[in-house]
């Protein structure tokens, strides 16, 4: 049903550790066994030494120096319809398997759906939806057109409703 596409770019100040990267991955084992997530790309920088990382989980790596342009890339390279962006350091908790396979079996497939980081301080506990987006479902087409890789924009330009499973920081 789904494509993952996980980012993993640094963020200024705060380089992105491949054990965050492979604790994002292995946040969709459990997606991937239901028959949810099919194939898996990873878009990151050449200098971030992710080749083990994505050997090891099965999945393609694309490197390139600009997220925009590698995410381009995955988009065109991924299997599915529907694509799953992720952004490294983040892992989907319980519960996320089951809400996506019931927005295919009941939903509108064609809305983009916004995975929201979990609460962490009190303002996003009293309006979860302040909490920044950190993936996205959305078909592929959807993504094609809007050529961008910043997920608040992309939530927004695609009109995404907000799953009620979150996602988690993972150091």
């Amino acid at each position: 049903m789904l494509s993952a596409v996980l980012i993993a770019f640094d963020s200024p100040g705060a380089p992105l550790r491949r054990e965050a990267v492979a604790r994002s991955l292995g946040s969709l084992i459990e997606s991937c066994v239901l028959g949810l997530v099919a194939d898996a790309v990873i878009v990151a920088e050449a200098a971030q030494g992710l080749e083990g990382v994505a050997d090891e989980a099965g999945c393609a790596l694309i490197e390139t120096s600009r997220d925009a342009g590698g995410v381009a890339q995955a988009i065109k390279a991924v299997r599915r319809e529907h694509i799953l962006l992720l952004l490294a350091g983040f892992a989907v908790e319980r519960g996320f398997s089951e809400e996506a396979q019931d927005f295919f079996a009941y939903g509108d497939r064609n809305r983009a759906r916004a995975l929201r980081l979990a609460p962490e301080s009190l303002l996003t506990r009293l309006a979860p939806g302040l909490a920044r987006p950190v993936g996205l479902i959305a078909p592929k087409s959807a993504l094609a057109a809007a050529r961008s890789a910043d997920l608040p924009r992309l939530a927004r330009e695609l009109r995404a409703v907000d799953l009620t499973t979150r996602a988690r920081r993972v150091l």
